[in-house]
Parts: C-alpha cells; sequence; structure tokens
C-alpha cells in the first residue's frame, strides 16, 4: 500500500490506473491470437468495454494528455509506457481483422478519434516500432474512419427523434428496446447487456436482473422502424443540403 500511495503521489489516480493495466498486460495480447479466445473478445458487448479501455489508455499514452504523465522513477513501478503503446497496438491489430470490432470502435465517443490514431502512428514511428506494425496501425485507421464517419451520419439523423425512442441511459436511439420486468422501463438491449456484465441488477430500482428475464417490446420498436424509414426517406427527398 505505500508503494500504491507512493505512486499515486508522484503520477496521480489515472497513470496509477496505467500501471495496472501494464502489470495485467504481458502475455494478453498475444491471446488475442488464438481464434477461440478471440471470437469471445469481439462479441459487440464485450468489445465495447474493451475498446473503451484501450482507446482511453492510448489517449492518455499518445494523446493531448501524455504530457501529464509524469513519474519520477518508472522502473520502480515496472511501468513501460512505450511497451504499453505496442501492447495496445498489438491488440487492436490482432481484433482487427474483424469488422464487427472496427465498426464498433468509433462508438466510443470518449476517447476515439481520427487524430488519436494517426497520432498513435506517429508515436510508433517516434520509438522505433517495426515498420511492418507502423503500416498496419496506419491502415486500421483508415479501415475504422469510414465505420466513424458513417456513425456520425446517423446520429444527425437520429438527431431529431422523439424522447420516448431514446434510451433512457445513453440517450441513444433504441434499435432493439427490450423491457425490464421489475422496474417497467424501457431500453435498448445492447444498453442493459453491458450494465450485467458487471452488475446483475435493474439500474432503475436494483432488483436482480439476468439477461432471460428481459422481454422485447415489439410494439416500440415497430414505431421505432416506421419513424426511421419515414425519416430516411424525407432525407432522401431533400438531398444533401437537407
Amino acid at each position: 500500500m505505500r508503494q500504491l500511495d507512493k505512486c499515486k503521489a508522484q503520477s496521480g489516480d489515472k497513470s496509477q490506473s496505467q500501471m495496472s493495466f501494464r502489470r495485467s498486460c504481458p502475455g494478453l495480447s498475444s491471446q488475442f491470437y488464438f481464434p477461440d479466445i478471440k471470437g469471445i473478445f469481439v462479441h459487440p458487448f464485450l468489445a465495447e468495454r474493451i475498446i473503451s479501455m484501450l482507446n482511453y489508455f492510448l489517449q492518455h499514452l499518445v494523446g493531448p494528455k501524455m504530457g501529464a504523465l509524469k513519474v519520477k522513477d518508472f522502473s520502480e513501478f515496472d511501468f513501460k509506457p512505450q511497451q504499453l503503446v505496442s501492447d495496445i497496438c498489438t491488440i487492436y491489430l490482432n481484433l482487427g481483422d474483424e469488422e464487427n470490432f472496427c465498426a464498433t470502435v468509433p462508438k466510443d465517443g470518449r476517447s476515439y478519434s481520427a487524430a488519436l490514431f494517426s497520432q498513435t502512428v506517429r508515436v510508433l514511428k517516434k520509438i522505433n516500432k517495426p515498420g511492418d506494425m507502423i503500416v498496419a496501425f496506419g491502415l486500421l485507421a483508415d479501415k475504422i474512419k469510414p465505420h466513424a464517419d458513417r456513425q456520425q451520419q446517423e446520429e444527425e439523423t437520429y438527431a431529431d427523434a422523439p424522447d420516448e425512442f431514446l434510451d433512457p441511459i445513453m440517450s441513444t436511439l433504441m434499435l432493439d428496446p427490450v423491457l425490464l420486468p421489475s422496474s417497467s422501463v424501457t431500453v435498448d438491449r445492447s444498453t442493459i447487456a453491458r450494465h450485467l456484465l458487471s452488475d446483475q441488477t435493474d439500474p432503475f430500482n436494483r432488483s436482480p436482473l439476468t439477461m432471460d428475464q428481459i422481454r422485447p417490446n415489439e410494439e416500440l420498436k415497430q414505431q421505432i422502424l416506421q419513424w426511421l424509414d419515414k425519416h430516411k426517406l424525407e432525407r432522401q427527398q431533400l438531398g444533401p443540403s437537407g
């Protein structure tokens, strides 16, 4: 505990989190080479959490906040920022051939940006990582960018959706609304699935909850789909300027 307190005093809580991640990383990136394990990590619900974590640390290691990372003696904590950047990029490359994984990356609105990935390529060059790794990560960034552009267009399309069509937790359009039995609140299936990964309770009343207890809200889903079809048709008729 004394080491932990000393580390926090030197580098702050965020850097301590990065150090904890670094200790858990050795060998982790190589695990994604195995197809059986890889399939678990590209599952939509789990992929969002993994991507959020990777982007968060990447942002602090190579992004605008990298200057805030200050530790007097990195060796004391076995903290190697350059190796950590390499580990994160290796994980991305091992999972990046899965289209679903690439499509999920831009959904991390907190940390992802095309600029972050461009900066990562520059850092990989600066720390003299292998050329094939640098090229591969650049190609991955290019592969993710169209998904980010498409998501931005969809968000603009959904911007004026009725409140009753929005997920009450994420404030995003529900594409697969489900009803929580004890609270009678409707949320998107993806939202409650992510929540239940770490907390098996209804987020609105803390009652015990599992995925097999939720029920599709088919009536609301049909209303949303009808609104989407009508809204997209109207936008097409208005053209690009609309």
